[in-house]
């Protein structure tokens, strides 16, 4: 769920993090283990308001594909079969390995991918948790569930949303300067809302300004009024 989301997310913003100059050559070695992907096309895209670029591109052959070239920056692309985004991934100078598997996508081997897809497997894991604990309690809802059991239900999911804000904070702040935190970002404020989240709000009063004047976090800012509240000494 987490990853269509990301998928949905990054594609519709259509943002490319180019958030350092580090000229050098990429290598992506992939593995395929899931249907649909033999002989297609797959490719590096990038999509902006203004138009789509495509940096690289490959077949699949016997459920393995490799790219190579080189980058001037870091971006936030995505693996597209055929055109349509399968994952997001970071260009970036080094070797990154890519897996397709049918229960779960991995991308890894540079410093942008380990970070993000860390914090998705993270992310997901809460999710997986909160969820859990919903089929519970409807479950036991269905077979006359009492009120007292019922809170206590509502308080594991509390427990579970408040630790899974703790952690999205935690990578937050010991990777403020890193693109990765960008594109958690972008993820986290994709939904449509008229005002700054608790958690968003969180994230934003213990950024730094280097944080704060990166494209996408200084567009989000603009459009939804978000102004710091200095602490009074």
């Amino acid at each position: 769920m987490l990853m269509r989301r990301a998928k949905t997310v990054l594609f519709s913003v259509g943002l490319i993090l180019t958030l350092a100059s580090c000229t050098g050559c990429y290598k992506i070695t992939g593995v395929v283990e899931t249907s649909g992907f033999e002989g297609r096309t797959l490719s590096l895209t990038e999509f902006l308001p203004s138009r789509t670029t495509m940096f690289d591109s490959c077949m699949v052959n016997h459920g393995q594909f490799q790219m190579h070239g080189s980058t001037d920056s870091i971006r936030l692309v995505f693996l597209c079969r055929d055109g349509m985004p399968v994952t997001p991934v970071y260009m970036e100078k080094g070797n990154i390995e890519i897996k397709l598997m049918p229960t779960k996508i991995t991308v890894s081997g540079t410093r942008q991918n380990d970070l993000f897809y860390s914090f998705l497997r993270n992310k997901v894991a809460f999710d997986n948790r909160y969820e859990d604990m919903v089929q519970r309690r409807l479950a036991l809802s269905r077979s006359g569930m009492d009120a007292e059991r019922m809170e206590v239900i509502q308080d594991s999911l509390r427990m579970i949303v408040a630790e899974c804000e703790d952690m999205i904070c935690s990578f937050m702040s010991d990777n403020y300067y890193e693109p990765a935190a960008v594109g958690v970002f972008m993820m986290l404020s994709a939904a449509p809302a008229t005002e700054v989240s608790p958690l968003l709000r969180r994230i934003l009063d213990a950024a730094p300004e280097y944080f704060l004047s990166q494209s996408y976090v200084n567009g989000y800012i603009n459009r939804m009024g978000y102004a710091r509240v200095e602490k009074a000494d």
